[in-house]
């Protein structure tokens, strides 16, 4: 009889030991997808943070700019529908832009904006945006003391380091 309770002992000790070895995986595995879950969370949450903190400064940026005295104001129609409108503080050296009805551009292409020096000066990149969202509607660009012009022109995505096309807009600075 001893000997019933004690391989009953073992056997309890065993079934045990091997539902808690059972558990382990489904406890890896939860605690993997929690902190996957707490991952995407963390990420999620500092990119919408960090958006949110990109289109406040950019919002100062543009109310400075706009609010400076002398500000030099300059529209002109767009190639294929739609306007830009340059503002230019040449106190500050900067100018904010804006399109208006642009057309919506291809994935992989964006509004590229160009500087000139003076006539028969090549042009020089200085920003870009594809006018799709809030925080793209003004964009705020520093500029050298020399510029003269400005140019729009749609170029691929990533900034291009020459112009590639004829410039859809052409807006002076002075």
């Amino acid at each position: 009889m001893e000997e019933s309770v004690e391989a009953s002992k073992v056997d309890d000790k065993r079934v045990t030991t091997e539902r808690k070895l059972r558990a382990v995986p489904v406890l890896l595995l939860s605690c993997v997808v929690f902190g996957l879950a707490a991952a995407a969370f963390a990420w999620t949450t500092l990119r919408v943070h960090d958006r949110q903190m990109s289109a406040e400064a950019n919002e100062k940026a543009v109310a400075f700019l706009l609010g400076t005295p002398g500000l030099q104001t300059a529209e002109q129609p767009a190639a294929g529908g739609g306007s830009v409108t340059a503002f230019y503080s040449p106190k500050l050296h900067r100018f904010a832009i804006t399109g208006h009805d642009l057309p919506a551009l291809s994935k992989g292409s964006t509004y590229e904006f160009w500087y000139l020096t003076g006539t028969g000066a090549a042009p020089k990149p200085a920003g870009d945006s594809r006018f799709d969202a809030p925080q793209n509607d003004m964009v705020v660009v520093s500029l050298p003391a020399g510029a003269a012009s400005l140019e729009v022109s749609v170029e691929p995505s990533g900034g291009a380091h020459t112009l590639s096309g004829t410039p859809i807009a052409h807006l002076p600075l002075h």
